[in-house]
């Protein structure tokens, strides 16, 4: 039998003890934490819907389509686009094509796209800019932030759409307009403040105004030299 003295003759450390089982019920009721559940998913997806429907505003998608060009109209180009109301379009291949297809096949290239407003062919730079541009232009004079871009194929209208031309402009000078208008009562007339870096300035001195008086006519002055020998 093994001696339960350590060689130095000190009686070892015993890890083994006993102890009275734990005395467990014969059987374990899980009535009382048992919880329903449905009420809570009900309430979550009812405001995940809700929150959802009311992103949607913070999104604005408008389609402006574009008409034909004088050489589209020469070469007796045909539409695909068809507009159902104010905010659904549905495209279409054209009659040549649709000749050569099945019964079957041409009613299934018909798609339908749906937009937050749709503006046909002949609408105007002036009638686009007040039902697509204007509202988020006085949101932004409210303080809130506010981005438009132009987006889509290549000749599909983006320039004219925002910049247009001198006669037709755009929704950039629109919109530059406007908002000089707005801020016409709070803007500062003198000229003894200078931008500095990005959102710091410079406050002047006398001389220091008159020499950049000076250069801003200088500047002014080549332009108008430069624009007009461009348009000799």
């Amino acid at each position: 039998m093994e001696s339960n003295l350590n060689q130095d003759g000190m009686p070892r450390p015993s890890y083994v003890f006993s102890a009275d089982p734990i005395a467990r019920p014969s059987e374990i009721n899980f009535d009382g934490v048992k919880l329903d559940l449905s009420r809570e998913f009900s309430l979550v997806a009812s405001s995940t819907e809700a929150n959802s429907l009311e992103s949607k505003d913070y999104l604005q998608v408008c389609l402006r389509i574009r008409p034909f060009t004088q050489s589209e109209k020469e070469q007796e180009s045909e539409g695909c686009v068809y507009i159902l109301d104010s905010q659904t379009v549905v495209l279409k291949d054209p009659q040549s094509i649709l000749g050569r297809l099945s019964e079957k096949s041409s009613g299934q290239m018909a798609q339908t796209f749906s937009f937050s407003k749709v503006f046909g062919p002949e609408t105007t730079q002036k009638e686009f800019f007040q039902g697509c541009i204007l509202q988020p232009v006085k949101d932004l004079l409210k303080g809130q932030s506010r981005l438009i871009f132009t987006y889509g194929l290549t000749n599909s209208g983006k320039t004219y759409t925002f910049q247009g031309t001198e006669e037709n402009i755009g929704i950039l000078p629109r919109t530059l307009n406007v908002l000089f208008d707005s801020l016409q009562e709070r803007l500062y007339t003198k000229m003894n403040l200078k931008p500095h870096r990005s959102r710091e300035y410079l406050r002047l001195s006398p001389e220091q105004e008159k020499e950049e008086v000076t250069s801003k006519s200088a500047l002014l002055r080549q332009i108008k030299e430069v624009w007009g020998y461009f348009n000799m």
